[in-house]
Order: C-alpha cells, then sequence, then structure tokens
C-alpha cells in the first residue's frame, strides 16, 4: 500500500512539474494556451543606428528594477478640486521652461513646464502649456533618444537571456511601446549587447468629464491630451479606476440583448480596442462593466452619449492601448 501512494505522489509532481509555465511563458487569460518563451537573438554587435546622449546602461538584473510611485502619491491623482492659481509660481515655471526650450535643454523644459501646469492656471494658459509638454514628451520619451540626467528613461544594454517583454515588465511598461520607440521590428528577436532606451513608468490618466478630456501623465509629467466621449446624463462614475485587462479587436456583446458583433467587423461599436476598468476608489469602487474602447462615431466624442464607457478615436487609443499596462495603469474620473 505504501508502494503504490509514494508511486501516486511522484506521478502527480512529475506532471507538474512538465506542465507548469518556465521562467519565459506568458499565460493569457480567457482561456488562451501558454505561449512559448520568446527567443533571444545573441548577438555582440550594437546598433549604430542608435542615438543615445547618456552613459550606456550596465544591464543585467540590477538594471531591471526600480520603483514606481505610487499613485496616490501623485498630485494629480488627488480627488478633489484643483488648488487656486498661483500666478507668481506659474510665471516663473513657465519663464524657466521656456528659456531652457530655447537653449535646448529639454529635460528642464518638461520639468518647468509640468510644475506650471501642476500650480493651477486658467484654461487658455493650460492649453498651451500641454500642447508645449507633447512637444517635449514626443522628443523625450516617444522617441528613441535617451537624454543625459532624464529621471523618466534609461539606456539599456540586453543581456543573453532577456526578452523584450520582461524588461518591458520591470520597467512597468509594454514590449509593443518599447518595440516602437526602439524600432524593433520583431519583439521576439533582440540582439545581445543592444542597447535600447527603456521608460521608467507606469502611465497614468486623468478624465475630466465637464470638458471631456483624458490627459496622460507619465509618474507626474503630463505627455498626451485627448478628447473622450462618455456617458449620457453623467453616467460614468467618478473615482479611481485600474487598467483590468486589454482586448485588440474586441467582440461586443450587447448589455441589454441583441446581436453579438464580432471583433474586426464595421459595425462593432467598440472600435479596434478594450482597455477593461476595474473601480478600486471613490463611485468606482466593484465596478467591472466599463471600460475605455474606441469607437465607429468619432462625432460622438467630446459628447455625453454612451451608457456609461469612456470612448475615444480609434487611433488614439491605440496610443492609450499601447501605454497602459494591466495591473499598474490607473484612470481617475473627475466632475
Amino acid at each position: 500500500m505504501l508502494v503504490f501512494v509514494v508511486a501516486v505522489v511522484v506521478l502527480v509532481v512529475t506532471a507538474y512539474v512538465r506542465t507548469r509555465p518556465g521562467p519565459g511563458v506568458q499565460t493569457v487569460s480567457g482561456g488562451d494556451a501558454a505561449k512559448p518563451p520568446v527567443p533571444v537573438e545573441v548577438e555582440s554587435d550594437h546598433d549604430p543606428a542608435q542615438t543615445v546622449d547618456k552613459e550606456d546602461s550596465a544591464g543585467g538584473e540590477a538594471a531591471l528594477s526600480h520603483t514606481a510611485p505610487s499613485p496616490g502619491a501623485l498630485p494629480w491623482m488627488e480627488d478633489k478640486p484643483s488648488p487656486p492659481a498661483d500666478p507668481n509660481q506659474m510665471a516663473e515655471q513657465l519663464q524657466a521652461g521656456r528659456d531652457a526650450r530655447t537653449r535646448d535643454d529639454l529635460v528642464a523644459a518638461r520639468s518647468h513646464l509640468s510644475k506650471a501646469l501642476l500650480a493651477g492656471v486658467q484654461p487658455q494658459d493650460a492649453a498651451a502649456i500641454r500642447q508645449e509638454l507633447v512637444s517635449l514628451a514626443e522628443e523625450t520619451i516617444f522617441s528613441s533618444r535617451v537624454l543625459q540626467d532624464d529621471p523618466l528613461t534609461d539606456a539599456y544594454v540586453i543581456q543573453p537571456g532577456d526578452s523584450l517583454a520582461r524588461i518591458a515588465q520591470a520597467h512597468d511598461v509594454t514590449a509593443d511601446l518599447l518595440a516602437r520607440i526602439n524600432e524593433i521590428e520583431n519583439k521576439a528577436l533582440i540582439r545581445a549587447g543592444r542597447r535600447i532606451k527603456v521608460i521608467h513608468g507606469p502611465f497614468h490618466a486623468v478624465v475630466s468629464k465637464s470638458t471631456f478630456d483624458l490627459d496622460v501623465y507619465l509618474q507626474d509629467t503630463f505627455v498626451k491630451h485627448f478628447k473622450v466621449g462618455l456617458g449620457t446624463d453623467g453616467c460614468t462614475p467618478t473615482g479611481d479606476w485600474i487598467c483590468k485587462d486589454k482586448l485588440p479587436n474586441p467582440t461586443f456583446y450587447p448589455p441589454r440583448g441583441g446581436q453579438i458583433i464580432p471583433g474586426g467587423h464595421p459595425e462593432n461599436p467598440l472600435g479596434e480596442r478594450w482597455i477593461g476598468l476595474k473601480g478600486v476608489g471613490g463611485e468606482a469602487v466593484g465596478q467591472l462593466r466599463y471600460g475605455l474602447h474606441g469607437t465607429i462615431e468619432p462625432d460622438t466624442i467630446g459628447k455625453a452619449v454612451s451608457m456609461g464607457c469612456i470612448r475615444m478615436h480609434n487611433r488614439e487609443v491605440e496610443q492609450v492601448y499601447e501605454m497602459f499596462v494591466e495591473g499598474q495603469s490607473h484612470i481617475l474620473v473627475r466632475e
């Protein structure tokens, strides 16, 4: 009897070891099979076309770790009215930012203009500052260039055994974003020894219901601005949401019954991207039925016409989709 029990235990343990995912295996929710480890094309040469102004990172385990700030510690994530504008502080930061831009100190310009925006400005001033910050973000964050002393980005040397997914996860960003800014055509093939740019995430967003604005922040720095459509009669709940899941070409299941519309169909009202949201604060707590998605009705952007979800232009939601990380990126919805 004892021999029989031992034999059963050995069989169970062996089956578990053979079937559990290895370190590089990714499992996908929704019943998809596990994906194989991402291969690394081991080469020691580095890409001469890669322009980096910062000193080389040492790479390896030490470079694959950082501490992202808690969203609750960031000033824009506080769900309360903005402080009264401080004209003197705003003017000083604004002038310092534009002076830095003139001398091509892009990191300093971005920092000063971000502080000017957070100081509390009038709507007409805020629009101009946002436009300048979006331009600076394209140069400093969403390009392959790494600037000296930029706290939001770094250079990283790919190590043997690395995968782009692992590098992205260590920095709270997506592999798709790293692939795009580094012009990596195949995410499954990266060269050991190549120096790439990494971004210190995660990205977050603030939605203002009164103005139909969605502002994207990298840590505490404003980087993108979009217009959105919201729920009829204010039915989009305010509060703190977290990115729960993401789906390309989502299937539409009518909440009030009706025909199911497959992803990619021209009549699918969700467009080409779905970012599922989970409510974790304020009125949103416990809510799981809402999401941020594209639309086949672009004229509804800037209006309150949905059943509560946040809708965007398809090309713009693709950008947010590329930036947001499941379980990391927060979306604060304000009145």
